[in-house]
């Protein structure tokens, strides 16, 4: 779904932005709970939408009663001076939209209160560490770049999906997967920071690990996160192996679910692309209610997104782009056939009973039948509940349950005699052979199957349970956690290869009593009667789950003091049962044509880690120095130990320098050790196509240049070993006291890795070509023509990264205007230097794409922003926001030629507007691509002639929102 948001935009600093004096509390008053000080002020900061700042550590300590507080036109402080005038503490402005509770000055004060790091870098109510540690630094600070997108900011942007909220951020590029990709996509989601794979970002969710896809594949599906229960979404730009584990080389997406609500809230989104299609609507219910001893929560949501089809936007509509100074990418499987009697004579049905010379202009446009954006649909359930044992303990349950389907159209089958499974060879006896010679290669689309009809269908559970308590300075949580995963996929109409074998052999081989039909794939379109499509149609099925259980027990405080402060420690143990199972059909160890055999893959790991974290203050609020280390041993591949070092230094009370330096270890997912059976047709390029074939060593003469999909085996291999990282980070945070409102950071960031699993079946056949290399990999017949890629998993490649991150807000409250707040976010790669295996050229890939199809990394683009204009004044607040990805490059052969080629920047504004209304209700209307922009034309891209990964096709797109608060 088309949701692209100005809350993407307002990632400078880490809090959560209202209007402070002019704050929008619901009248004629504000109901908060019973319980600890913390508690009551997160219910008046959502109610009131401000952030309030307060110390757990000593607010947790301080009960209060249920009430009701009269409002006073809505203004936020006299509530805060009335609910704290007989308690211990007050409370100072950090901010046009922040508060600081403090201890009153004549109360004793455990800890000095840094409210100047407040400003920058909190969110909501404080006590809990942000993103990248497990200490909970009193300053706030972070010794590494943070985004963080809070609820009230989720709000205003209309978003309804994860994944989408995600696809714009600056940090995001490269090969995530969503509704956006149909041919190759699977409706799942997932998120890749800084161009690497998702397997190199970790998703948690409240801090803590989630299970894979129910197929066992690299990363969390975004999919399974509802946003309606999200109190804030965390991204951490910095390698965290050594706080986290594996997966964390690129960064973390922490989603930070709901807590303490309390009251009802029910939502309702209704949204539609300007030419009526791509039609999503969801509704979501959260009720919340807290007693003397606990809370219980409960959020309820159902989401369902339309299609939208290729053939409804101009872009999309059509594979032949030479027009567009591309290709031609049309299919040579065509309705009327691509029949070859021999080298020299290609014909093709005329449509009248006879037959005429093939042409280029008789290829197949099968933008027809795909859908562009995948209809899919989710409902979730989620419950959250805790309950105080006394004596400072904690017990709290989280459980979570998913179910989402998504229906992709993929054009009919096609069938390629010469190169697909089995043997094809059509009969010079056969039936329906007019001919009178055996025919190798023929190229038919056989519409009268009908579309491609693919379904995927997942249901996951996440329960969460454990204990939580402090001891003087010492926080300590023990939690079990259970996560299981169940994924289907089915993919109808396509054919079955051994039964097509059967149907295209003469009279002795294929007859009534061998139960044989025979098949016509040489006439007309239309000429399969429904006795021979049901005789050879196939349909692929594939099943699988994935399962986690985990125990963690982590405790930090305060280890000591020295004459600069009190110095932080944190240690933990995490024990991990990780399990795949999935299993798919296949035509008899074949995959079936028009589709692919997932094959299977069955395995397990026992994880058993231990971790430390210190920060030791060197001069007081002026320098410290943070570490960290993790010991991890994987039952299936070893131990490995990964520290992280991390300096920050205050010159001055305005600016933060901030370094750290980190090794990281990617391991090999169990699909990767141990997947078998997998076949598909890649989306590839042989070089041994082109007019120099003839002085390439690996290239038999030229070959079949009409080919534009290739037979390709993956495998996974047991003796893989992790990949392992290098992170390095410079950065400076400026927060200027001569203009209080503004903030600016800029960060450096280095990430080198070795050892990269890669499985590209396009450097092998680019190997294979221009050296002789793989020969027993990339299997040719004797024209030269590839008839098998086997591409088995192997540590063989290596990557740098390097690029910076720049984020720059000012916000300005006055009682004529109200609060305006502007932001900018930006990302920089400077360069992607990528060699796919030793001894093989390294290439500078930023600034390019390779679509993901080709085994590319998708867009780098060398900048990536967003930029936006946020107002608020009493009852009225809106958004403007322009998205910006820079121009990219791309390189193709058109007309022996190689072509590179300039995709163009693209650029995107957002506009929203809302107003509360009486009773707690509120009502807001957006438009996403406010100028109707088209993403640019991209002519290797393998679906829709644009990279869905990285722009939107929707167009213009109209929503509304409306919501009741209670």
């Amino acid at each position: 779904m088309n949701t692209r948001h100005w809350a993407t935009l307002s990632l400078a600093t880490l809090m959560t932005f209202s209007d402070g004096a002019f704050a929008n509390c619901p009248g004629p008053g504000v109901h908060l709970p019973a319980g600890n000080l913390s508690r009551t002020l997160i219910s008046l900061g959502r109610q009131c939408k401000i952030s309030v700042l307060v110390r757990a550590s000593t607010a947790d300590n301080y009960k209060l009663p249920e009430q009701t507080i009269a409002t006073e036109n809505g203004e936020f402080e006299p509530i805060l001076r009335q609910l704290l005038q007989r308690s211990p503490f007050t409370y100072e402005r950090v901010g046009p939209g922040a508060v600081a509770v403090i201890e009153k000055a004549d109360e004793p004060e455990s800890e000095p209160f840094d409210h100047r790091a407040a400003q920058t870098e909190e969110i909501t109510v404080t006590g809990r560490g942000l993103t990248g540690s497990h200490l909970r630094h009193p300053q706030l600070d972070s010794y590494a770049p943070i985004d963080v997108l809070a609820q009230p900011e989720l709000e205003i942007t209309g978003a309804q999906t994860v994944a989408e909220l995600l696809k714009f951020l600056p940090a995001v590029s490269g090969n995530s997967t969503s509704t956006s990709v149909s041919n190759g996509g699977d409706g799942t989601a997932t998120v890749t920071l800084r161009g690497l794979p998702a397997s190199n970002t970790l998703v948690l969710i409240n801090g803590r690990r989630i299970v894979s896809n129910g197929f066992g594949g690299e990363a969390a599906d975004l999919n399974t996160i509802p946003l309606s229960a999200i109190d804030r979404i965390e991204i951490l730009k910095d390698g965290a192996s050594a706080v986290y584990g594996s997966d964390a080389i690129a960064g973390v997406v922490n989603i930070i679910l709901r807590r303490d609500f309390e009251g009802l809230s029910v939502n309702s989104y209704y949204g539609t692309a300007e030419p009526g299609d791509q039609r999503t609507e969801s509704y979501h219910l959260t009720w919340g209610k807290s007693g003397e001893r606990g809370h219980l929560m409960l959020s309820l949501a159902h989401y369902r997104q339309g299609a939208l089809m290729s053939r409804d936007r101009g872009l999309s509509a059509s594979a032949d782009n030479r027009a567009r100074g591309g290709t031609d990418l049309r299919s040579a499987a065509s309705p009327g056939a691509f029949i070859a009697l021999d080298a020299d004579t290609t014909v093709t049905n005329d449509g009248d009973g006879g037959y005429r010379p093939w042409t280029q202009e008789d290829r197949y446009n099968y933008s027809e039948y795909t859908t562009a954006v995948v209809p899919s649909e989710r409902q979730s359930a989620y419950l959250e509940g805790n309950i105080d044992l006394g004596d400072s303990a904690l017990l709290f349950v989280e459980a979570m349950g998913i179910r989402t389907r998504a229906e992709t159209t993929l054009a009919p089958t096609p069938v390629f005699t010469r190169f697909d499974n089995g043997d094809l060879t059509i009969a010079a006896d056969q039936i329906y052979n007019p001919f009178g010679q055996e025919i190798t290669d023929v190229r038919k689309r056989v519409l009268e199957l009908g579309p491609r009809e693919q379904d995927n269908r997942t249901d996951t559970w996440r329960l969460n349970a454990g204990l939580k308590g402090q001891r003087e300075d010492w926080q300590w949580e023990l939690a079990a956690a259970l996560h299981y995963t169940r994924a289907s996929e089915s993919l109808s109409n396509l054919i079955d290869p051994n039964r097509l074998s059967a149907g295209l052999k003469g009279p002795d081989r294929c007859n009534a009593r061998d139960d044989c039909v025979a098949v016509d794939l040489l006439g007309p379109s239309g000429g399969v009667d429904s006795e021979q499509l049901e005789f050879m149609r196939g349909e692929s099925l594939v099943d699988g789950s994935t399962r986690m259980l985990s125990l963690l027990y982590v405790a930090d405080g305060v280890l000591g003091s020295n004459s600069a402060g009190d110095v932080l420690g944190a240690a933990g143990i995490e024990f991990r049962r990780e399990s795949i199972d999935f299993r798919s059909n296949d035509a008899r160890g074949l995959s079936f044509i028009g589709g692919i055999a997932a094959g299977s893959a069955e395995g397990q790991r026992m994880i058993g880690e231990a971790f430390a974290e210190l920060s030791v203050p060197m001069l007081t609020d002026a320098f410290w120095l943070d570490g960290a280390v993790r010991f991890s041993n994987y039952s299936d591949f070893g131990s490995t130990i990964n520290p992280k070092v991390a300096l920050r230094w205050r010159p001055t009370p305005s600016l933060m320098v901030r370094a750290s330096y980190a090794t990281g270890f990617k391991a090999p997912t169990l699909v990767d050790m141990n997947q078998t059976g997998y076949q598909s047709q890649e989306f590839l390029i042989d070089p041994c196509t082109g007019n120099g074939a003839d002085t390439l060593p690996g290239c038999h003469g030229r070959a079949d240049g009409a080919r534009i999909q290739y037979l390709t085996e993956f495998g996974g291999n047991p003796e893989l070993q992790p990949e392992t990282s290098d992170n390095r980070s410079l950065g400076l945070v400026w927060t200027p006291k001569q203009l209080s409102d503004f903030s600016a950071s800029l960060d450096l960031f280095d990430i080198r890795q070795n050892d990269v699993i890669d499985t590209s079946p396009q450097y092998l056949i680019d190997r294979n070509a221009h050296t002789g290399l793989f020969t027993d990999r990339v299997l040719r017949d004797a024209r030269g023509d590839i008839t098998r890629i086997r591409a088995t998993r192997l540590n063989i490649g290596a990557r740098e990264v390097r690029g910076l991150d720049l984020a720059l807000r000012y916000e300005h409250t006055s009682e004529q205007l109200g609060q305006l707040r502007w932001s900018l976010n930006a990302s920089h790669m400077q360069r992607y230097l990528n060699q796919a295996a030793p001894g093989s050229p390294t290439e500078d890939l930023a600034g390019t794409f390779i679509d993901p199809a080709s085994g590319g990394a998708g867009s780098l683009p060398r900048w990536k922003a967003n930029t936006g204009l946020y107002w608020q004044k009493g009852r009225w607040e809106g958004g403007y926001t322009i998205h910006y990805v820079n121009a990219l490059e791309e390189s193709f052969t058109r007309n022996e030629t190689r072509i590179t080629r300039e995709i163009d920047s693209w650029t995107s504004h957002d506009f929203q507007v809302a107003y509360a209304l009486p009773f707690g209700l509120r009502f807001a209307v957006g438009i996403d691509n406010l100028l109707d922009e088209a993403p640019p034309f991209a002519a290797t891209a393998f679906n829709d002639n644009y990279d869905g990964r990285t722009y939107d096709l929707s167009g213009r797109y109209w929503y509304t929102t409306l919501s009741y608060n209670l």
